[in-house]
């Protein structure tokens, strides 16, 4: 087996990257403003020294013996990677039971197959998951996506090298720059029309590696590109790599010609680099070098621990974030010395030390799956109130013939078409879970639902989200349906608008390409196609709903005390609840532009009075075993059937 000259500044620079990764992903905050926050360039790092570790390795096998092995190449790659991987699925195992609802379990021990099989980058794609949003905190997996494009590399790159290598070996780094140049400019592309997918698929990041990769080759053949000024140019890479921690951040387009800052970063340092400068004297510094070493196993520890924590349902405290870190390195340690460490001890010939416990793990982890998808996430754990809420989707319950209504791009949906009179309901999955319960409730009506997750109809605004091409496209696929010409042609109707508006109607959000609107133009537009409606038809306009910090379910499963009280005992004791003056500070600006309409045909109704108690000023996620929420801004069953209560009432006034 060929082996590598030992570098220990690579072992610094894994320091600076993980370091980032989890700041980054712990959200630490100064003076009210988020630090790190290009903290996620630490995994572009990653890419870019495993390339040239691995390239190197292969390329120096290929030289010294004219040959390479596929079978200790993927050993070698399987008891790096596995054992520790396995271990730490295995014991998040135990954390996810106490901590996390049914769904989120059903959720997570999907995950486990997709990781454990590295398609787990695909995986939360097609969860329609955005990489950065709250909801991505909560996937103790999530961060599995990288190993997975790593080792669908892994996978092909040997191969087609074992197969071109005769052809190519003459002009290794024309090849390099050929086919860096071809993935970097699908990235590209990608990150354009996708970004969410450009995230996380493969294709997206292979250039990346691939970068590393013309590290070994330029290494190989001694090409030493030197210059004046190179010795400046590790100063140089270290710099930027700083940079980005700190400048970028979710907003910034990534993968994208921007990620060529830290990856020419990491390129020069590693490049350029000498024995007798400081920078290498930094990075071999003890510290740094600890840290690097232990990287693989800090990295897979730190988000399931963050994302296990967040699934309690409170916010975290600075002090609790440290906590955490102290506890990641914890379990980091006792994974690296106790499984990793003596994994990579193990020599060809005792192959069976690795395969038959992967083997038996891979087998457990497919039926420990099954299991939980045949028992709905083991929703047993949990008192029969939690379980229900836990199992409510009241967004997906709306069907017609053409399926399930939320999130119809192609057109809107329609219930009860025979009837002469149409009801609209009008916003976003807040107004699909009115929706869902109220439909059946109304059935004199020719019902018309129009909602999109995250969107709200603003006619001839055509950009909406930030960076998340997927959503954009959404929400720009709703401002195409003529809703206001739909309108029209059903005089007399009933219009019920409402959702997160606050959130769709400032900018105080990261939802829309201000290059292109502004909040003026947006409320403008709103406002201005409310008052075209009252003019031939009734609207009823839902005020904004309470929501929470944490998430109602998850909160409540989790401070449940180990006592005697079952669940409906304690809830029956203990309301949860969140700050009124709060909610009018967040919401005041809307509440305060729509009081300002004066229209006969408007009907107003105020979700603070129904869940609020202003005089104690609380607003309440329950009251005894009723619960009103599903997470933070979903109401439950029991929610929605007390604002429904209040539209019912709406309707029977206009009909009278």
């Amino acid at each position: 087996m060929i082996k590598l000259n030992y570098r220990n500044e690579i072992d610094g620079l894994r320091a600076i990257a993980i370091l980032g990764v989890i700041l980054y992903h712990a959200e630490f905050f100064f003076l009210d403003n988020k630090i790190f926050t290009g903290g996620y360039i630490g995994v572009d790092i990653f890419f870019v020294i495993s390339g040239y570790l691995i390239t190197s390795i292969i390329f120096k096998e290929l030289k010294t013996t004219q040959n390479f092995s596929l079978k200790n190449f993927f050993f070698r790659r399987a008891k790096r990677i596995l054992p520790a991987l396995f271990f730490m699925i295995f014991a998040s195992i135990f954390f996810a039971w106490i901590y996390l609802t049914p769904k989120n379990f059903l959720e997570y021990s999907n995950s486990i197959i997709s990781s454990i099989f590295f398609y787990s980058n695909y995986f939360f794609y097609f969860q329609d998951l955005i990489y950065n949003s709250e909801d991505s905190l909560l996937k103790p997996l999530l961060h599995t996506w990288s190993l997975a494009v790593e080792e669908q590399f892994y996978i092909i790159f040997p191969i087609v090298i074992i197969f071109s290598y005769n052809i190519i070996k003459n002009n290794l780094i024309k090849y390099f720059l050929i086919f860096i140049i071809l993935f970097f400019s699908l990235s590209l592309g990608f990150t354009i029309l996708n970004s969410a997918l450009s995230f996380f698929a493969s294709f997206s990041r292979f250039w990346e590696i691939l970068i590393g990769s013309l590290l070994a080759v330029l290494e190989l053949e001694n090409r030493k590109l030197r210059f004046k000024f190179s010795y400046l140019m590790p100063y140089v890479g270290l710099l930027l790599i700083l940079l980005s921690l700190v400048i970028f951040d979710k907003k910034t387009f990534h993968p994208s010609y921007l990620t060529l800052i830290p990856v020419l970063g990491i390129f020069f340092v590693i490049k350029y680099i000498e024995t007798n400068q400081f920078i290498y004297k930094f990075l071999n510094l003890k510290i740094l070098s600890k840290i690097g070493i232990w990287s693989y196993s800090l990295y897979l520890w730190h988000y399931p621990i963050f994302a296990i924590a967040r699934n309690r349902g409170k916010e975290l405290s600075e002090f609790d974030k440290v906590e955490l870190i102290l506890m990641t390195l914890v379990f980091s340690l006792i994974s690296y010395y106790l499984i990793e460490k003596p994994f990579r001890k193990i020599d060809l010939k005792k192959i069976y030390l690795l395969i038959i416990p992967l083997f038996i793990f891979s087998i457990s982890f497919v039926y420990f799956n099954n299991l939980s998808k045949s028992t709905n996430g083991f929703e047993d754990r949990v008192h029969v109130i939690l379980k229900n809420i836990s199992r409510e989707n009241l967004w997906e319950k709306n069907q017609d013939s053409g399926g399930f209504c939320f999130d119809r791009v192609d057109n809107y949906c329609n219930f009860y078409s025979e009837n002469d009179r149409s009801l609209f309901i009008i916003g976003d999955s807040q107004m699909e879970v009115v929706a869902s319960d109220l439909k059946d409730k109304i059935r004199d009506f020719n019902l018309i639902t129009i909602n999109r997750a995250g969107c709200i109809y603003l006619p001839n605004v055509k950009k909406l989200y930030k960076n998340t091409s997927k959503e954009k496209e959404n929400c720009t696929l709703l401002s195409k349906i003529k809703i206001d010409q739909i309108i029209e042609s059903k005089p007399n109707s009933i219009i019920i608008i409402g959702g997160e508006l606050t959130k769709h109607l400032t900018e105080n959000n990261d939802l829309y390409d201000y290059k292109s609107v502004n909040s003026k133009s947006i409320n403008d537009n709103f406002i201005s196609s409310l008052n075209k409606i009252l003019e031939l038809n009734y609207v009823i306009l839902i005020y904004p709903i309470p929501s929470f910090k944490f998430d109602v379910t998850k909160r409540i499963m989790n401070e449940i005390p180990k006592t005697n009280l079952n669940s409906a005992e304690y809830l029956n004791q203990n309301s949860f609840y969140s700050n009124y003056n709060e909610y009018i500070k967040e919401n005041n600006y809307i509440i305060e532009k729509f009081e300002s309409i004066n229209h006969k045909n408007l009907f107003r109704i105020y979700p603070d009075e129904i869940f609020c108690d202003k005089t104690n000023n609380k607003c309440f996620a329950n009251k005894g075993k009723n619960i009103f929420y599903s997470d933070t801004t979903h109401l439950s069953s029991i929610g929605v059937d007390m604002l429904n209560k209040e539209i019912l009432d709406k309707i029977n006034k206009i009909n009278n």
